[in-house]
């Protein structure tokens, strides 16, 4: 019995340290985009109902996180000419915020859910990620509250726990694939804004691997968890 709550115990100290190393990696990549999103965006809706109040609406969105492939310099001023230090900067990312005139049809609701990207596709694909980021870390406080209890009572966890650590695994790599698509959306408009001048825009779909191996081995880890508990329920029933 001794020997079952040593091991409980040391499942607990893996699974919190690989949900806290997942959800400190996924809020690295992912919360300095929505933190900046948010300021973005209110700053962009009263610039929107400004507009629509004053008979003049425009259209006003970002395309944030741009990847720049030419490595365009960048002049500085107020560096003092004659030092024997030279610093040359390079361009390799821009957030765009572009206004234009908004389309006869436009309404304030449709421009409103066009201020991330200029599409509402791109807008709800946001907010996706968003809600299953959000999702993962509920999911953690949940699994890691069920496997202190089950150190307690000094039993297996149960069945539901395997279902929440798969759906941490898929939402890690929906996090990760939407967040690709929307950076790509975004790099695709840029390029047709920018074209002509002397800024070359990426647009190759590029994507974490770190993360979505990351998504991979939590649902190896469900898998594994859950062939434990097949065969410990086969060894009671043949007992």
């Amino acid at each position: 019995m001794q020997n079952k709550k040593s091991l409980l115990q040391r499942m607990l100290v893996i699974y919190i340290t690989f949900f806290i190393i997942l959800a400190v990696g996924l809020a690295h990549s992912l919360l300095p985009n929505f933190s900046r999103g948010y300021n973005e965006g209110a700053s962009i809706g009263a610039d929107i109902a400004r507009n629509w109040m004053s008979g003049a609406p425009r259209q006003i969105y970002t395309l944030g996180e741009v990847q720049i492939s030419n490595q365009a310099e960048y002049a500085l001023t107020g560096i003092d000419s004659q030092s024997e230090v030279k610093i040359t900067p390079a361009i390799k990312h821009i957030c765009l915020t572009v206004d234009q005139p908004a389309t006869s049809n436009a309404s304030p609701m449709g421009l409103a859910f066009s201020a991330i990207g200029g599409s509402p596709w791109i807008y709800l694909l946001t907010m996706l990620s968003s809600a299953a980021f959000l999702a993962i870390i509920v999911l953690m406080f949940i699994i890691i509250h069920s496997i202190r209890r089950s150190i307690k009572e000094e039993r297996t966890l149960d069945r539901r726990n395997v279902w929440y650590i798969r759906t941490i695994g898929i939402l890690t790599i929906f996090t990760e694939m939407g967040h690709a698509l929307i950076a790509w959306c975004m790099s695709a408009r840029a390029a047709e804004l920018l074209a002509g001048s002397n800024l070359v825009v990426d647009t190759t779909f590029s994507i974490s691997y770190y993360t979505i191996i990351m998504g991979i081995l939590v649902i190896f880890t469900a898998e594994v968890f859950a062939i434990g508990q097949n065969l410990s329920e086969e060894q009671k029933l043949t007992i």
